[in-house]
């Protein structure tokens, strides 16, 4: 039998790994690199199959300010969220599409991507972060 509050607090798990999750749709549209990096551990591994491998969310997003400032826009989108809580651990599987828009290449001006990242997440002190993303892109 669950204990008491044990369904609640999963709960509460899993609003605070899906907002993570969605957080850093916001913060790479944004490119606010700040909050970007604040939805993963200092030490988390990126690896994304359309931009390479990560030892740390710094170089992720060093890297994604030079790519990114060549469009105009991104626009990302993480759906169909899977997520298992198992302790201080949480893995998730979520499904992206990943508009980037360069206007300068018009009428072509649109690249449109979409696949699925899995997710590690861990507690720490002040709350849920990603420790590990493998993103792959299928189309």
């Amino acid at each position: 039998m669950t204990p008491p509050g044990a369904e609640l607090q999963r709960l509460l798990d899993e609003q605070e790994i899906a907002r993570v999750v969605h957080q850093y749709a916001v913060a790479i549209d944004r490119r606010d690199w700040a909050l970007l990096e604040s939805c993963f551990t200092p030490n988390a591994r990126l690896t994304m199959s359309v931009a390479g491998d990560y030892p740390s969310p710094a170089e992720y997003c060093r890297r994604a300010a030079i790519v990114l400032a060549e469009l105009d826009a991104t626009h990302h989108v993480f759906t169909s969220l899977s997520i298992r809580v198992d302790g201080d651990r949480a893995f998730v599987h979520s499904y992206y599409t990943a508009q980037h828009a360069r206007n300068a290449l018009q009428p072509e001006a649109l690249l449109l991507i979409g696949g699925w990242v899995d997710d590690e997440f861990v507690r720490i002190a002040d709350g849920w972060r990603i420790a590990a993303r493998n993103g792959t892109a299928v189309w």
